[in-house]
């Protein structure tokens, strides 16, 4: 089928943009998006029969992390309140289970699928299965390979990154050499690779601002790109125009006791050197806290997060312990969920031509900012956040 697309050619794109999809680059967005409202999605055709429960199948990653395990409970508690029926089933990160647990769910007839993808291309297929058995899908989390989906629903990996390093520019300023060291799940995830580039990418914009180089935001996306790929392939970089060396990347899984051994190995070798470490997510920061006490290092060397903004987290960073984190809430993920469908099966939202990925604008916490994030609600394990309005891709090209 041919599709709609917008008037914007490859040549008249900056080079970051055509390096799109990738798997560094989660949650950039090119200025013009393809139209995707001919492809066929198993939306359904009319108002549906609101006599019986709508049932939705749910394949989850995991529920061995309280990120995931809170996705899943508010996505219960919303089922509940809009009287659906939520049948969640959990792939242990194994996508031949994602896949058998979406044929279960074709083979059931459900009226919509949502899944968190474990493998991005397998993620597609599944999808195209169920769409050509009339089933809608939505996915969470990790954006898909382009697919029939109706969309992701998701915080900006990379959004939330840049943000966060472009604050860890200003928090040194323009005189200061920084030397850094970044911890990330793990290589080859989108979610990883774009929060940390995003972190160096970030400090870069900053730092051209800060210290006149004269790049563009495309400009600075194009060189932390090329930069972050220095530290993937070979362990550091250097960027003395900017001042910014990372001197190490540590894989941490995802977990504080991942961050903690990651950040040790990192501080054996560089604690005398180091200024900052980068950390793609909480936990793995509050290893890298640990560590750095551990070592009789507190105040000397500092932990930025990119995500995800727990109780805990906000508390650090209020406290001053840990210098910024990104907003990525998996209660807020989960209720995105549920809410898009209400709208779509019991509200008439259209939901035909929304981008691959919805992403919830990005945003970072600080010590300036903190207490408007800490939720009086003390069961709520993450931050005070009210989900954002779905939008067409006709309304993100304006």
């Amino acid at each position: 089928m041919a599709f709609v697309t917008t008037t914007v050619t490859a040549a008249d794109k900056h080079e970051i943009y055509k390096l799109l999809p990738n798997s560094a680059l989660s949650g950039v967005i090119e200025p013009k998006l393809a139209d995707r409202s001919e492809m066929p999605k198993g939306l359904p055709a009319g108002p549906r029969d609101t006599s019986k429960k709508l049932v939705i199948g749910w394949t989850e990653i995991t529920l061995g992390n309280p990120w995931f395990v809170s996705v899943v409970d508010t996505a219960k508690a919303k089922a509940n309140e809009y009287g659906y029926e939520l049948d969640v089933q959990v792939a242990d990160g194994d996508p031949a289970k994602t896949s058998a647990q979406i044929d279960a769910f074709i083979a059931k007839k459900v009226d919509v699928i949502v899944m968190d993808p474990t493998d991005l291309a397998a993620a597609a297929a599944d999808a195209q299965r169920a769409v050509d058995a009339g089933i809608p899908v939505i996915a969470l989390g990790t954006v898909p390979d382009e697919s029939p989906i109706l969309t992701t629903v998701l915080f900006n990996p990379y959004g939330n990154g840049f943000e966060a390093g472009r604050y860890v520019a200003q928090h040194y300023g323009a005189d200061k050499q920084i030397t850094a060291a970044a911890i990330l799940g793990t290589v080859g995830n989108s979610t990883s690779e774009s929060r940390v580039n995003g972190m160096i990418t970030g400090i870069i914009y900053e730092r051209s601002q800060q210290l006149g180089l004269g790049l563009s935001k495309e400009d600075a996306m194009l060189a932390g790109f090329n930069k972050f790929l220095q530290l993937k392939t070979g362990g550091s970089f250097d960027y003395p125009e900017a001042k910014l060396s990372v001197v190490s990347m540590g894989v941490g899984l995802w977990t504080e006791e991942g961050g903690l051994d990651a950040a040790e190995d990192i501080l054996t070798a560089h604690s005398s050197k180091l200024d900052i470490i980068l950390a793609e997510n909480d936990f793995m920061g509050m290893g890298a806290l640990r560590a750095i006490d551990n070592q009789g290092l507190k105040g000397k060397i500092a932990v930025a997060s990119a995500a995800d903004g727990f109780r805990t987290a906000l508390e650090l960073v209020k406290s001053g312990d840990m210098l910024v984190t990104g907003l990525c809430s998996g209660s807020h993920t989960g209720e995105g969920v549920m809410t898009l469908i209400h709208q779509i099966f019991d509200k008439g939202f259209d939901a035909s031509n929304l981008p691959l990925g919805s992403y919830y604008p990005s945003q970072i916490v600080t010590k300036k900012n903190v207490d408007e994030f800490i939720d009086p609600d003390t069961s709520n394990p993450f931050f005070r956040y009210t989900v954002p309005q779905f939008k067409s891709i006709d309304d993100l090209n304006g």
